[in-house]
């Protein structure tokens, strides 16, 4: 449910704008805007802002217009892209199966109510503070590129998460759960996803 969007110190109103833009992003992000012209970056998360600040970074594509306005980065970029390229922090707990079924039921109901307050908790605070910012905020102009040409990069990204899915069985199994649900949203439609 996370968004991840770019914020930028240049508006990006079209894939060309993002060519030659040296942009913060994770690893499996940055190998797939390689494509579009974007050079990822990799840095200290800390050492952003500076480096923002110095031109060593044109951007950020890290987090959605939140986490810009609360780590100080809205400070130093000044534009947002409204388009997301993927969700970023998903709000997922793993366990060693072994080591879980040691915890005592009532242990593991516990940790199951933190689970569950820490997902109630991010999904409020990012998408009430995401819409909030977008229209009320004063530091960042919110910009788009247009659905159509977007489109490009929904498909370039099937055809990435295909190539990510034939490095192992495992991520074969992830990309087809990615596969599933965008099904489901595509076909439930507004508000999940465009017709």
């Amino acid at each position: 449910w996370d968004p991840c969007n770019f914020a930028t110190k240049k508006p990006i109103t079209s894939l060309k704008d993002l060519k030659g833009k040296k942009i913060f992003t994770f690893p499996t992000a940055g190998r797939f805007l390689k494509q579009f012209g974007v050079v990822p970056v990799t840095l200290p998360y800390e050492d952003v802002e500076v480096a923002l600040q110095t031109g060593e970074l044109d951007g950020v594509a890290w987090s959605g217009i939140t986490e810009d306005y609360t780590v100080g980065w809205a400070n130093v970029t000044g534009n947002f892209l409204a388009n997301n390229i993927s969700g970023a922090w998903i709000g997922h707990f793993f366990a060693n199966m072994d080591s879980w079924k040691k915890v005592p039921p009532h242990l593991q109901t516990m940790l199951r109510l933190a689970f569950d307050s820490s997902h109630y908790y991010r999904q409020h605070w990012y998408w009430g503070g995401e819409a909030k910012l977008r229209i009320d905020g004063k530091k960042m102009k919110v910009t788009s590129i247009p659905e159509a040409e977007w489109k490009t990069v929904e498909v370039a990204a099937r055809k990435f998460w295909d190539e990510i899915g034939k490095e192992s069985p495992t991520k074969a199994k992830v990309v087809q759960i990615f596969k599933n649900y965008n099904l489901a949203m595509e076909k439930a439609g507004p508000p999940y996803r465009s017709v």
